[in-house]
């Protein structure tokens, strides 16, 4: 290409040709110096030199390295694939581990200084390297696919070439991109090349190809090459889909005010954009742009779609300066000028900010603290001996270990006398500096944590300024991003407890003086897990003042999003920002902004962080008059919460205006909740009339599957006239539209209008066809065409790979075999899904009973690992049915379902329940523990119209026992005779068949409830225990095979007795118990009775034949030592070895499950839950993979974890943070367990796959 061809459309430089160009970039002063050229050679020798140590590099071929790239000798080194592959490795263009290094090659430093051809033939080089990689979908290439950039870009950022890219590393490379330009000026090609790769190559076109066109924002001099090439990025910097957009903001964060004033007229057309996203991006960005960016959203501002125009001038009145009456005056008299309300109501959000009080940025006043970074105390450096033997004796035993089972293989070397010295000479500086030594981090995670905590809460004098060095010493201290590690973590929090410092801020300013990211302590105080978070539990005084130094990133992470990681838990931000002792302007805007109009979660985040809005209350009730009805819809639902009766005019006007049926019913709950009637709004005659208009437009794809004409018909309770179906399809399209199975006021006010003996039936009805239509299966055409495909294709790897199919039950099938073993799962396959009408579940949940309990159950059973929405929705729907089977089943959800997320949803679904009944999570279980159908007497009667059979609870067992109308004892149900009521009769059968069924669940679940309530120490006040227990028709039976204690009001024990089956209490010596009302009551247990009553309730049970529901006498206290009560585990039992399948067998039965599965596969724990307390039992073995083998296994040890957050969250409890009872349970548990093996063996380790 030749100078002339530079005037192009893409060359906005006029009649400049490259060459010019060229001369005006690379000055004579950019001319190599001897310098600049020594520097150069020295780091490029000492990158290149370790290869000679590599088996697999030819002699001498370091030597026709250097002579090529300094002298242009050797050019045979870039067609030597070995060498080039070796060469790749020694550079890191290509490894495993794909996050940066820590530090960028400093190769690259004055790199567009260096003689000309020599850096065009070390990038030949790196390219030729790269070559002899496998190319990646990944990588940034220009347009015409050339790869040099990318790779020489790569290189300098250290980062490797192939892979995903670390772009949250804080290191910035030496490279400039002035020094791209000048060797793509020299190939003739466009300078701005390199930086319309990174804005153009689209970042859905391969995974983490984003993060690596990232890289050029590391260039040394971005900000400067982006505001050379800006009218090159322009047209490029509004791309098509959102995911680009935001890669595009990205870029742009770091530009200059100058290429951002260039650049307005689009940064406006994204800050007005249809994506909430792209608008939190752009808008940060705005006010760099000066009058640049006003002029372009005014323009927006009258010239846009109504949306874009209110978000325009939104976005004004922020930019505005306070004292810029003109522009003030402008957008107020544009808003009123608008024709679209949603515009206009900007002058009442205007109006209602004014209005509202605000804090200025003077209130959050800190005091900067003071570090001192003095040598440490003598004391602590005495006790630095110590600490580094505690290290080496944990590196020894791992030694021993390792030579015992693996040779010497990963041996690792103690730390040294040098070592030792040159850490007491590191702790005993005065001033902030590296360590001197790079430790083995590997080493240090592995052996130095446990002895470093001990350090910590045994050394006094230890300031926070020694522990961070003895965290740098040691290779804990950061990560490549500047965030602490978890050990570093540990520490300060340990550190903190001790001593109350350092606070965040403190720690902050420490990380800042030795070259860190103060800042980056954000990430770990949002760190999700919260037990090993930092400063998780530290007081607001020491947390606040770290988010009043750095506001402008938590207000950044506020409105942006925060990082993109899985760590991240955004509810923290808003906490840690809720412990400003005030609001900030800024803050206070923001936080309104999401309340009223962010999504679902940061909504419910940022009304909680605002709390009691006070006198700000008012832009709540502005809001009411929003153009969204989304908004308008949130401020309703948030005045209603905070039962703000002074809003009840403005809801009512809103209310007379509203034409959203959502917004609609969210103000007539609103009403509701603050006391006032609403019954003059449900009028049938309107309520016909609006269904007539909605449906005119046809019924939505989400109701079009109802089969309208099976439903059951509803009458009106008043008058008893059938309700018309043109009603009952518009409520149901209201519910539909709700998208909540939660129902809302609007429903609740109608359904009660209906009679109550056609809404159960048709609750039912609309249950059953919503679970149908959700799991409705594929054609069979269609399922026995997936199945054979998939014989004939396994059949096939069968016949070439009979190795992988040993142990498979099929192999050795034919296709037709393989067919008819496959076609049942895709015959259960389902077609589609009814989620989309979700909604349908809250009618269910307002006309159903308790017969939804057994298909609901069946439903979760069979669909929990693919139907997860679903499953939720029917949870909730659980929630609002008033029927003990109802909610019973949602408890046990809650406690014992097998899927996390389930038990999360059923767990806060039963507290808002408890909540709503005004009772706590006990009395909610105990007064809606069902009855199957019993009365009082214990009796279920059977209509078949002339003559009723009935049934009969018989303990202690409690089953049920069938009499006939004459008494006598009959198996089954007979069939109806010519006189009896033919449909009494068949619903008398559905009865007795149900009740039998609820029965025996009932007594599992309670049998499960009542062992839990003894392990925990459950306690009853007198009156509860007798109403929900010893009177319960079921209960009262279960209850009698059990001893109970009898406890004053301070817990003390006064006696013990057992309930009889005349109703009466009885002492171990047959004694009358009369219960006190002041009395409370729990279960008894071996470890709470004394020896000789003990022996005595033994004798008793024995005497009277009762089976006891569960041994509660039979299992003696654990023996709890001082020493004992610090630890988390129970290792008793140790390399005692058995079965797989015994262990499984006897687990079960003792009511643990299988742990989760973990790597490859395989599982290593038997788990039971207590959900009451927030923990589980863990008995931990030698694990077992899945499909699982009856292979010898070890028992390891017990112990007990909290169950909050997620499983890999969970974190171990100290013995004595567990009742007594439990571990006494679990640690009988767990010797039960070892006796059934053939007992302890030395070589456990070796007999097992541990």
């Amino acid at each position: 290409m030749n100078d002339q061809q530079s005037d192009s459309p893409d060359n906005p430089a006029g009649g400049a040709t490259w060459g010019q160009r060229l001369r005006a970039l690379f000055t004579p002063q950019r001319a190599a110096t001897d310098e600049v050229a020594e520097h150069w050679q020295r780091a490029l020798r000492k990158m290149l030199e370790p290869l000679n140590k590599q088996t697999k590099v030819r002699p001498g071929a370091v030597d026709d390295l250097l002579a090529y790239v300094l002298r242009g000798e050797a050019e045979a080194v870039l067609g030597d694939s070995a060498l080039c592959d070796e060469l790749a490795t020694r550079l890191e263009l290509q490894r495993i581990n794909y996050s940066q290094l820590s530090q960028p090659p400093a190769l690259y430093d004055g790199f567009e200084r260096i003689d000309l051809e020599q850096a065009q033939r070390w990038v030949r080089l790196l390219n030729a390297a790269a070559g002899a990689m496998r190319a990646h979908t990944n990588e940034l290439c220009l347009a015409d696919g050339t790869r040099w950039p990318g790779v020489l870009l790569a290189h300098a950022c250290g980062a490797a070439v192939n892979g995903w890219v670390n772009v949250n590393v804080q290191s910035q490379a030496c490279l400039s991109a002035t020094a791209i330009e000048r060797l793509l000026l020299a190939e003739e090609r466009d300078p701005a090349a390199l930086l319309l790769a990174a804005f153009c190559t689209p970042v859905d076109g391969s995974y983490g190809i984003g993060n690596r066109l990232q890289l050029v924002t590391r260039l040394s001099d971005y900000p400067a090459a982006l505001n050379r090439h800006i009218e090159v990025l322009r047209p490029h910097l509004l791309p098509a889909t959102i995911e680009q957009r935001l890669h595009v903001l990205m870029l742009l964060s770091t530009a200059d005010a100058d290429a951002l004033a260039a650049c307005a007229a689009e940064l406006a057309t994204l800050a007005v954009s249809g994506s909430k996203q792209v608008r939190n991006a752009a808008m940060p960005l705005l006010p760099h742009t000066g009058a640049a960016g006003i002029a372009a959203l005014r323009a927006q501002a009258t010239d846009g779609k109504p949306e874009q125009r209110q978000l325009a001038l939104r976005a004004l009145a922020r930019l505005a300066a306070a004292d810029d009456a003109e522009l003030h005056a402008w957008l107020r008299e544009t808003a009123l000028a608008d024709k679209a309300a949603s515009v206009q109501a900007l002058v009442v959000e205007w109006d209602a900010e004014r209005a509202a009080p605000t804090t200025e940025i003077a209130a959050l006043e800190y005091a900067r603290p003071t570090l001192d970074w003095s040598p440490a105390a003598p004391s602590v450096l005495a006790a630095l001996d110590g600490l580094i033997a505690q290290i080496n004796e944990a590196i020894t035993g791992h030694r021993q270990w390792m030579q015992r089972y693996h040779g010497n293989q990963g041996a690792v070397p103690s730390y040294t006398a040098e070592d030792l010295q040159q850490l007491r000479a590191y702790l005993g500086s005065d001033a902030p500096s590296a360590s001197p030594i790079r430790g083995n981090r590997r080493v240090a995670w592995g052996y130095a944590q446990e002895p470093l905590q001990q350090f910590c809460k045994h050394t006094a004098a230890l300031r926070p300024v020694d522990v961070l060095r003895l965290l740098y010493f040691f290779d804990l201290a950061t990560d490549a991003r500047g965030e602490l590690l978890q050990p570093a973590v540990d520490l300060f929090n340990i550190c903190f407890h001790a001593s109350g410092r350092p606070t965040l801020l403190e720690l902050a300013l420490m990380l800042d003086a030795h070259g860190g990211h103060g800042e980056a302590l954000l990430h770990n105080y949002c760190y999700s897990w919260r037990a090993r978070a930092l400063a998780s539990d530290w007081p607001a005084e020491a947390v606040w003042p770290f988010f009043a130094h750095h506001l402008d990133t938590a207000l950044h992470w506020l409105t942006q999003g925060g990082p993109r990681e899985y760590y991240y838990d955004r509810s923290l931000l808003f906490s840690g920002l809720g412990l400003l002792p005030q609001r900030p302007a800024a803050l206070n805007n923001a936080l309104f902004t999401l309340a009223l109009s962010g999504g679902k979660v940061d909504r419910a985040l940022a009304q909680d962080a605002i709390g009691e809005p006070g006198e700000q209350v008012v832009r709540i009730i502005a809001a009411l008059s929003d153009g969204k009805a989304d908004t308008r819809q949130v401020a309703a639902q948030w005045l209603a919460r905070l039962g703000h009766q002074p809003a009840v005019p403005a809801i009512e006007a809103a209310l007379a205006r509203e034409k959203n049926d959502l917004a609609r019913g969210a103000l007539l709950d609103a009403l509701s909740s603050l006391g006032q009637s609403i019954d003059h709004y449900f009028d049938r005659g309107t309520l016909a009339a609006n269904a007539g208009k909605v449906l005119a437009k046809g019924l939505p794809a989400a109701l079009a599957w109802l089969p309208w004409e099976t439903l059951p018909a509803l009458h009106w309770a008043d008058d008893g006239e059938p309700v018309a179906l043109p009603v009952v399809q518009w409520l149901l399209l209201q519910a539909v539209k709700q998208k909540s199975a939660e129902p809302g006021v609007m429903l609740r006010q109608y359904f009660s209008r209906f009679s109550a003996a056609d809404r159960e039936p048709f609750g039912q009805c609309l249950l059953e066809l919503w679970l149908h239509e959700d799991v409705r299966s594929i054609p069979a055409e269609q399922a026995l065409q997936q199945a054979e495909q998939q014989a004939r294709s396994t059949h096939q790897y069968m016949q070439s790979h009979p190795q992988w199919y040993q142990n498979d039950p099929l192999f050795g099938r034919s296709v037709e075999e393989l067919v008819a073993a496959y076609l049942p799962a895709h015959q259960r396959q389902p077609a589609g899904s009814a989620i989309a009408s979700k909604g349908l579940l809250a009618v269910v949940a307002l006309c159903a009973g308790g017969r939804v309990a057994a298909p609901v159950a069946r439903y979760l059973k069979d669909w929990y690992g693919t139907r997860a929405a679903q499953g939720k929705a029917l949870i909730v729907m659980l929630a609002w049915i008033e029927h003990p089977s109802a909610t019973q089943l949602m408890l046990s959800i809650g406690s014992r379902f097998r899927t996390k997320s389930f038990q999360q949803e059923a767990s806060a679904q039963a507290e808002a329940l408890a909540e709503r009944k005004g009772w706590t999570m006990e009395q909610l279980a105990d007064r809606t523990i069902p009855t199957a159908g019993f009365d009082e007497s214990g009796v279920l009667e059977l209509d078949y119209g002339p003559r009723c059979f009935y049934a009969r609870l018989v303990p202690p067992e409690l089953r049920a026992e069938l009499f006939n109308p004459e008494g006598k004892a009959v198996k089954s149900l007979p069939t109806p005779r010519r006189e009896d009521d033919a449909e009494r009769a068949a619903l008398a059968k559905k009865t007795w068949a149900a009740a039998k069924k609820e029965l025996k669940e009932i007594v599992a679940l309670q049998t499960t409830r009542l062992y839990e309530a003894m392990c925990i120490g459950r306690r009853w006040s007198a009156e509860e225990w007798t109403q929900c227990m010893h009177t319960h028709p079921l209960m009262r039976h279960l209850v009698q095979r059990l001893v109970w204690l009898q406890l004053d009001a301070d817990g003390r024990i006064e006696g013990s007795f057992r309930p009889l089956d005349d109703g009466t209490l009885s002492d171990n010596d047959d004694g009358s118990v009369e219960l006190p009302a002041t009395a409370c009551v729990r279960l008894a247990h071996a470890t709470l009775l004394e020896a000789d009553a003990l022996d005595a309730w033994r004798t008793h049970l024995d005497d009277y034949a009762v089976v006891p529901l569960f041994d509660q006498l039979g299992h003696e206290p654990y023996p709890l030592t001082t020493e004992q009560a610090a630890k988390t585990a129970i290792s008793d039992c140790e390399g005692y070895l058995l079965e797989a399948f015994a262990l499984r067998g006897r687990a079960l039965k003792l009511g643990y499950t299988r742990g989760a599965a973990e790597d490859g596969g395989w599982f290593y724990s038997y788990d039971k839950p207590f959900p009451t307390l927030g923990m589980e039992a863990v008995i931990e073995f030698t694990g077992n993979g899945l499909p699982e083998e009856n292979r010898t296994v070890a028992l390891r040890k017990l112990y007990f974890r909290c169950r909050q957050g997620e499983r890999w969250q969970y974190s171990e409890l100290p013995l004595a943070e567990v009742p007594p009872v439990l571990l006494a349970e679990c640690w009988n548990d767990l010797r039960n367990l070892a006796a059934t093996g053939s007992g302890f063996d030395p070589d456990w380790q070796k007999k097992t796959e541990y």
